[in-house]
């Protein structure tokens, strides 16, 4: 979990009552809770009303349990989990999925989610290959390669399934990159048509399913 520190201010807490402490400190702040599967079901609503968070702000985590505990979780509002070894991006992608239905500074219309999917970018004329980290509807993530600079408009080319996406862009944000150092930016969608929404839907739906607590 040291990775948390690094990407979101994280309490860690010893027990629900240590936690409700920190909570209480932080005067409502609290926006995301992850807790063990092995807490009784019983107090799952009890563990949202302490932390002043809605239910499905709750993320169990851990191995796997029964299935009726899985029902349990959903029959009381718990939505996300991650399961046994998570890597780190389903960490970051399970958390911004709570803070996207919740917290108030969140400006993205569209839930982005973690993908290790091989691209060809092509801006300002110049063409290369990267790796697109995280995608949704209005956008995605690119590491490596050219990526251009704020305000460059390229195409963004890449397979789903036996499909080929090629989607209009427009550079949002680069990160300086100097020497060797790997670029990592992120990209504006300008226009995608209906076939092309269908396949990133269901690319999309396809990584919601492994994180959320199905009825």
């Amino acid at each position: 979990m040291e990775l948390l520190g690094r990407h979101f201010e994280v309490h860690y807490a010893s027990d629900a009552d240590e936690a409700q402490l920190i909570a209480a400190e932080t005067d409502g702040q609290i926006s995301v809770v992850l807790f063990t599967a092995d807490v009784e079901l019983e107090n799952v609503p009890d563990l949202a009303a302490r932390f002043g968070v809605p239910a499905d702000a709750l993320i169990p985590l851990g191995h796997r349990p029964p299935e009726r505990v899985v029902k349990a979780l959903h029959h009381h509002g718990v939505r996300w989990h991650l399961w046994d070894d998570p890597q780190d991006e389903s960490i970051r992608f399970v958390i911004s999925g709570v803070l996207h239905d919740h917290a108030p500074f969140e400006l993205r219309h569209h839930l982005r989610v973690p993908t290790k999917l091989e691209a060809r970018f092509e801006v300002e004329g110049q063409k290369t290959e990267t790796s697109i980290r995280d995608i949704g509807i209005g956008g995605a993530c690119l590491v490596g390669g050219v990526i251009g600079e704020a305000g460059d408009y390229g195409e963004l080319r890449f397979q789903v399934g036996i499909n080929e996406v090629s989607i209009l862009t427009r550079t949002a944000w680069v990160t300086p990159g100097e020497g060797d150092s790997l670029r990592i930016g992120g990209v504006s969608f300008q226009e995608v048509d209906h076939e092309t929404g269908i396949l990133l839907d269901e690319l999309l739906e396809s990584v919601l399913a492994r994180h959320r607590i199905q009825p």
